[in-house]
C-alpha cells in the first residue's frame, strides 16, 4: 500500500477518533499527524461507542429464570496509537458519588487492573451484577458510573470518553396495569411473574417480541401460535387455560 493510501485511511479512521470538545487542555491535547502525515498518537483507552446512545448501557433481568443470580456485561474500550506486541494496562473505578449500585452490594469488585491483548486495539472488561439486590420496580433501575484510569502502558486522553453508564434492573418492561387493560389479561389470565416468564420462554425471552406477537393478533397464524404458546406455557406451569384461548383453540382444531 503506498503512503497516499495510508494517508487517505488514517484521515478517515482519525476522523471517528476526534470525538471530544474543541476546548482542551494541555494535557488532553493530542498530537495525532507527524509531518510527514503519519499516524503518531500516543496510546490513550477510551470507552468505544457505537453511536452516541451508547453512553448509556441499559440492563434489565426480569424476564431470565430464577436461577440465575448474576448478569455479566461485557463493557467496550479501545485504545489508539498502535497496537502492541505485548498486553496494555489500563485501570477502571467505580465513581461511587454519581452511582446508586455499590460494589459487593449490586456488582462484584472490580480487578485492579484489565489488558488489551496483545496486537489488539479493541478489548472489553466484564462488569458482575448479583441480581438479588437489583431494583423491581417499574421504571426503576441502579445505575452505574464508570470511570477510565491511565496506566504506564495508556493514557486517558480524551475526557469526554473516560466514563460510563450502565443501568441495571431486576424489573420488566411490562406493568401490571398494563397487562390487566389489554389483551394479555384476556387470552393469559391474571399476571404473575411465573406465568409471564413461562410465556416469555417461547418468544426468546424477548418482552418486545410477544407484544408484537399481541399487536398483530388480527393475523390469523400469528394468533394461533400466540394462543397455542400460551396453553403451553400454562400447562408447564400447571395453571388453567383461561376460557377465552381455549374457546379459540377449540375453534381452530375442529
Amino acid at each position: 500500500m503506498n503512503k497516499i493510501q495510508i494517508k487517505l485511511l488514517l484521515g478517515l479512521a482519525l476522523s471517528g477518533l476526534v470525538l471530544t470538545s474543541c476546548q482542551k487542555t494541555e494535557d488532553e491535547s493530542v498530537e495525532y499527524i507527524s509531518r510527514d502525515g503519519f499516524y503518531t498518537a500516543p496510546r490513550s483507552v477510551y470507552f468505544h461507542f457505537a453511536s452516541a446512545d451508547d453512553r448509556i448501557i441499559r440492563e434489565s433481568y426480569g424476564t431470565r429464570p430464577d436461577a440465575l443470580t448474576e448478569f455479566t456485561v461485557n463493557i467496550p474500550v479501545r485504545h489508539t496509537g498502535t497496537a502492541s506486541s505485548s498486553p496494555l494496562a489500563y485501570r477502571v473505578r467505580v465513581d461511587e458519588a454519581a452511582s446508586t449500585a455499590r460494589v459487593g452490594q449490586h456488582i462484584k469488585a472490580l480487578a485492579e487492573q484489565y489488558t488489551f491483548a496483545a496486537d489488539s486495539l479493541n478489548g472489553t472488561f466484564p462488569v458482575t451484577f448479583i441480581r438479588s439486590a437489583l431494583q423491581t420496580e417499574e421504571g426503576k433501575a441502579d445505575t452505574l458510573v464508570l470511570v477510565l484510569e491511565a496506566t504506564s502502558d495508556l493514557r486517558t486522553a480524551f475526557s469526554e470518553l473516560n466514563r460510563i453508564t450502565v443501568t441495571a434492573s431486576n424489573g420488566f418492561w411490562l406493568t401490571r396495569d398494563f397487562w390487566v387493560n389489554s389483551s394479555y389479561q384476556d387470552f393469559c389470565g391474571d399476571f404473575s411473574v411465573k406465568k409471564y416468564r413461562a410465556i416469555l420462554a417461547r418468544y426468546n425471552q424477548d418482552e418486545m417480541e410477544l407484544y408484537d406477537a399481541f399487536s398483530h393478533i388480527g393475523n390469523v397464524e400469528v394468533r394461533y401460535q400466540l394462543l397455542v404458546n400460551i396453553e403451553a406455557a400454562l400447562t408447564e406451569i400447571g395453571e388453567a387455560i383461561p376460557e377465552l384461548t381455549a374457546r379459540l383453540l377449540q375453534q381452530f382444531r375442529q
